[in-house]
């Protein structure tokens, strides 16, 4: 194919790009890649249009703002029930080991289940200053994570039942629920929601689910048995028994080092998740817990038989403990609460005891840290309820650090003047370079895109011609308008983005990867909000089965959004490529997002590129919005008898042939084009997700696309939340 065909309106070039990754590689690609600056209304610089004098811009106000860290400190007495009418002289609060004055105290309450008809809001203290927006509360979020791959199928099994017990009785009705699983990746399996009999259907369907089922406790329970075997007897060990012990030992540790850690950074992932979101946010852990170091049992046994064998440079390398205070950390950072549900329960026998403590102790450090609850108790219904309740009332105390974030944990050490009162609190903070949070939102958006709605963006895959084992494919991502925050600056507004898609195929490899730093100006002072932008990028992709995630970072409002989108396995010939649709109601700046093998590095200016306006490629609109579709025949010999078809679910709404010619300029008949550009009749459909298909008159569908329509009402948030 000539580097003049078209894909979907779009020219197509023929740039092979195939680029081995990391699966994390969009935050280090967005942070690192080239920067833009994107100006006027035509498609190349050109001088400006002569415009009416702008006005002169507003003066700038100098203001001073306060920042102040947010502690959450449980108060109950000797029942649980917790204790109100606290004053500021009633807590001592210490940062780093030194006396800090608390700046406001404001306690929060909710009411329990049966009583969540009228929410009670948050109540000030009586004789302090309020917190940041007394009064308002918003939903607390609790995402349930269940840990499948290093925990007990059976022990899992229970913990979902109780959650599904737990779903039906124990939350207030705005609560916000998401659930997450980790078996051999991170997985979200429900979003944020209110909806208990979504959730509840979710986890069941989950239960039948073949990811669940590990080997890890069988092979850890067979691999304990061997060592033992090895260690039985009276009196010292052999050599050769102490030489086999040993390697046992560090093999298995080697084995589970590797996976503990994977749950550790599954938590974090989860952690940075939640930063973005309001009000109250926790994790409960559900699983059969995470050891502060996989080899520490095998060797301190080994120790007792063989006290002359020098063990102890073997034991530290496995340590988790930095990992383990790290998340502690980063958590406390952000103001997420860990709870934990332990679910070996409580074990039986001198190993199962051994092994269980030390996997429930690192849960009951984070919750300790973080001021979360942690159960060890075979109920785990009641463990979760008791989270649950930990967070219905609790004194938020604002302490107002100085000078600026340094990136550095702070300890918090708290205490309560009341006698018989027991306290958690979270046990330190970090103010967090913006760099650095803003590189934990891409990196958690990258891996859990559903939990970050709020830009509203979509994205489209557009598929083109192929050949070998590989196919031409668009990625457009498109970000609805006056999403971007136009940021003042003395020549006119501007919005500066991050904007990246990541690919992986099936079997969890990167194939690509494409990311950029874009800088827009829209041009005039009076401009007060960007039109809609259609980000794409022109790549190769394999023909089996991929995965795209794209995420946007906008710098100015402090906002990331994501989206990802499955792209099924190609054919390996098709007569129709380049089907889309484009919304001939909304302006769209167009703006490439070049594929490279490596970010480059960020220039010391930014330089200016070319964009284009046009209609918006998307794949939702609103009922009455004019549209159109287009696409590209390969084979126009082939071409009689095409229909096109607007299918509802099994029902064909619409079906309208394809015209076999037009006409000319002269007026005379001609063959119907390579490409084909016509209006989308979708006039009187009903709110719905849809399919466009082309097909043949006889055989089978030779392209399809999906779509939304929504009512006016919805706008462009219909998709943008739970």
């Amino acid at each position: 194919m000539d580097n003049g065909a078209t894909l979907g309106g779009l020219p197509l070039g023929h740039d092979r790009i195939r680029h081995p990754g990391i699966a994390t590689a969009l935050a280090t690609a967005l942070a690192t890649t080239l920067g833009l600056a994107l100006s006027g209304t035509a498609s190349s610089p050109a001088a400006p249009p002569a415009k009416d004098p702008a006005p002169p811009l507003a003066p700038l106000i100098e203001r001073a703002t306060v920042e102040l860290v947010l502690i959450e400190a449980y108060v109950q007495d000797s029942r649980g029930r917790p204790i109100e009418g606290l004053r500021v002289d009633d807590f001592s609060l210490k940062v780093d080991g030194h006396d800090r004055p608390i700046a406001s105290l404001e306690f929060r309450s909710v009411p329990a289940p049966a009583q969540a008809a009228a929410p009670e809001p948050g109540r000030r203290a009586e004789g302090i200053e309020p917190g940041p927006a007394p009064g308002k509360r918003y939903p607390r979020r609790f995402i349930l994570f269940f840990e499948d791959r290093t925990s007990s199928y059976q022990n899992l099994t229970q913990a979902r039942r109780c959650a599904q017990r737990f779903l039906e009785s124990a939350l207030l009705p705005d609560d916000q629920v998401a659930l997450a699983a980790f078996d051999r990746r991170l997985r979200l399996l429900q979003e944020f929601t209110a909806d208990r009999e979504a959730l509840k259907r979710t986890i069941e369907s989950s239960l039948d689910d073949s990811r669940r089922h590990s080997d890890f406790t069988a092979e850890s329970a067979d691999r304990d048995g061997e060592f033992s075997r090895l260690l039985h007897g009276d009196g010292g060990l052999p050599r050769e028994n102490v030489m086999q012990a040993i390697f046992l030992a560090t093999s298995h540790a080697q084995e589970q080092t590797p996976k503990m850690r994977s749950v550790l950074g599954a938590l974090r992932t989860l952690v940075d998740s939640l930063a973005p979101y309001p009000g109250y946010r926790a994790i409960v852990f559900m699983g059969d817990g995470v050891p502060e170091n996989p080899a520490v049992d095998y060797f301190e046994r080994l120790a007792q038989r063989a006290p002359g064998a020098d063990l102890m440079n073997r034991v530290a390398s496995f340590d988790l403990s930095l990992e383990i205070k790290q998340l502690a950390h980063e958590a406390a950072a952000v103001g997420v609460t860990l709870h934990s549900v332990q679910t070996t329960g409580l074990a039986t026998g001198s190993a199962e005891v051994r092994a269980a403590s030390r996997r429930g102790n690192t849960l009951a450090t984070l919750a300790l840290q973080t001021g979360g609850t942690a159960s060890t108790s075979n109920d785990f219904f009641q463990a979760l309820v008791e989270a649950e309740a930990a967070s219905r009332a609790y004194y938020l105390i604002g302490y107002a650090p100085e000078g600026p974030p340094d990136g550095q944990f702070h300890t918090v050490q708290l205490r309560v003047k009341r006698s018989g009162a027991r306290l958690r609190w979270r046990r330190g903070f970090t103010r967090l370079l913006p760099q650095e949070a803003r590189g934990r939102a891409i990196e958690a958006a990258y891996f859990l895109p559903d939990l970050y709605p709020d830009l509203g963006i979509e994205i489209s895959a557009v598929a083109g011609p192929g050949d070998g084992g590989e196919r031409i494919v668009d990625l457009v991502l498109h970000l609805p308008p006056g999403r971007p925050l136009l940021v003042p600056q003395p020549g006119g507004p501007i919005a500066r983005l991050e904007v990246g898609f990541v690919v992986i195929d099936d079997t969890g490899r990167e194939t690509l990867r494409a990311a950029r730093q874009v800088r827009i100006a829209p041009g005039g002072d009076r401009v007060l909000q960007l039109p809609g932008i259609d980000f794409y990028s022109r790549v190769r992709l394999p023909r089996g089965g991929q995965t795209v995630t794209a995420v946007v970072a906008d710098q100015g409002g402090g906002t990331v959004g994501a989206a990802r989108l499955a792209i099924p396995q190609a054919a390996e010939s098709t007569d129709v490529v380049g089907l889309s649709i484009y919304s001939l109601g909304e302006k769209s700046l167009w703006v490439e997002v070049p594929a490279a093998a490596a970010p480059a590095p960020e220039p010391a200016f930014e330089a200016v590129t070319d964009y284009r306006t046009g209609p918006a490629l998307k794949t939702t609109f609103t009922l009455g919005e004019p549209l159109a579709y287009g696409f590209r025949l390969e084979r126009r010999q082939r071409a009689t008898g095409i229909r096109l078809e607007i299918r509802g679910g099994q029902k064909v709404m619409r079906s309208v042939p394809v015209p076999q010619e037009g006409l000319g300029s002269y007026g005379e008949t001609r063959p119907m084009p390579e490409t084909i550009k016509m209006p989308l009749p979708t006039e009187g459909l009903p709110a719905g997700d849809y399919v466009l298909a082309v097909r043949r008159e006889q055989g089978g569908d030779l392209a399809s696309v999906p779509f939304r329509l929504t009512a006016p009402a919805d706008g462009a948030d219909s998709r943008a939340g739970s």
